[in-house]
């Protein structure tokens, strides 16, 4: 089945810069039943509310109000809609501050067409998805490197199998990817993964990529 074939109730685009949202619209418009736009947070906001959209994609920089107060207030307002943050820079300041509001995905406005629809398809799964640069600054920030970082991947009991999953979830590699990887089918690799996940005892792929960078499973070059 086609990627976009998927249709969900309703996405919301807040950012001021109507050709950045008309091309959007083109690009994934059609995998929703309701297109909505707002050129300002307080706007984005209300629309927010009343709809209750299955994704929001905010800007970073609004004229009214940041990017990351718009998230916390929608995701007060909101729980269960998923928010993919984006802005023209991946500045460290930027990132995380919609880190810690709690987005579930960033992408520089360069990135190319395929990269995006891949972010967002990744978050309408339930998952989070954050470009190269974010993630570098996250884990430089969130996740800072050890004095002794702990070398236990001989212990972990993790197999060979396993250890190539966890290189592929830290490259943002989705089970259809991975399982033409590895020669598993889709389900096997979610198994791996929530298997991956409950030993780790991350939380997110951020957590993820903490365990895999302090146990010298991949080195930030291959983020």
């Amino acid at each position: 089945m086609n990627d976009l074939a998927r249709a969900y109730d309703s996405i919301l685009v807040i950012d001021d810069h109507n050709m950045i949202v008309n091309g959007i619209r083109l690009l994934i418009g059609q995998r929703f039943g309701q297109f909505l736009h707002a050129n300002t947070g307080a706007a984005g906001t209300s629309l927010a509310v009343k709809h209750q959209p299955s994704l929001v994609i905010v800007d970073v920089v609004l004229p009214d109000l940041s990017g990351d107060a718009i998230v916390r207030e929608i995701k007060y307002r909101n729980p269960g809609t998923r928010i993919l943050a984006y802005s023209f820079n991946a500045y460290s300041a930027a990132v995380l501050k919609m880190f810690n509001a709690g987005v579930h995905g960033y992408l520089v406005k360069s990135e190319d067409d395929a990269e995006f629809v891949k972010a967002v398809t990744t978050l309408l799964d339930g998952k989070e998805y954050f470009c190269r640069e974010a993630r570098i600054h996250i884990i430089h920030r969130v996740f800072p490197e050890e004095e002794h970082p702990r070398l236990i991947v001989a212990n972990t009991g993790f197999s060979t199998k396993e250890i190539e999953i966890i290189r592929l979830i830290c490259q943002q590699k989705n089970a259809r990817e991975i399982s033409d990887l590895v020669f598993l089918s889709e389900r096997t690799v979610e198994q791996y993964r929530s298997n991956i996940t409950k030993r780790i005892g991350a939380r997110n792929i951020a957590g993820i990529i903490r365990f895999a960078l302090q146990n010298h499973i991949i080195d930030l070059a291959d983020l």
